[in-house]
């Protein structure tokens, strides 16, 4: 909840600042989808490139970013599912959990051993990115109006107290 709290502040914080709805959608959808990424470590450089590219908030890039680690981990077995099956590849049997540790643990040697899930992987965030973008910045639409409603609201109080 307080990683969500930090995302809606720094949203409206860019949007007192006059960024648009519009480019705050785009900011959000580029953020999450890029932060579902499903190779650890890649998200943040990846997101601050596009952002840098795409002449995006950064701030609100990074802030979406970095709330959607949740989900980078759900997401990353049906990458991975998505890219064996584009690639007619023999399904891994080693379980999320037990690779996670394997890679923290020795990732040169699990890179090494288990690269070719990690294209997989890549390949099935990769047909998956452009639906995710469309719906992450529809998502993003209901986010910024709550956002925008709360800031009006704490205003409009601060206003009657001065």
């Amino acid at each position: 909840m307080r990683l969500f709290r930090k995302f809606k502040n720094t949203i409206g914080d860019q949007l007192k600042k006059g960024l648009s709805n519009k480019e705050c959608e785009r900011a959000i959808g580029l953020g999450l989808t890029i932060g579902v990424f499903p190779i650890m470590g890649f998200s943040t450089p990846m997101n601050s490139l596009g952002a840098y590219l795409f002449k995006l908030n950064m701030a609100v890039v990074l802030a979406a970013n970095f709330s959607i680690g949740f989900l980078k981990v759900l997401l990353i077995y049906p990458f991975l599912r998505v890219g064996e099956w584009m690639w007619g590849a023999e399904p891994l049997t080693l379980n999320l959990v037990q690779l996670t540790q394997q890679f923290f643990n020795d990732w040169v040697g699990t890179l090494q051993e288990f690269g070719l899930s990690f294209i997989h992987a890549m390949m099935g965030w990769t047909v998956c990115a452009p639906v995710l973008y469309l719906l992450f910045c529809l998502l993003a639409k209901p986010i910024i109006r709550s956002v925008q409603i709360a800031y009006r609201v704490g205003m409009d109080s601060y206003q009657k107290l001065n």
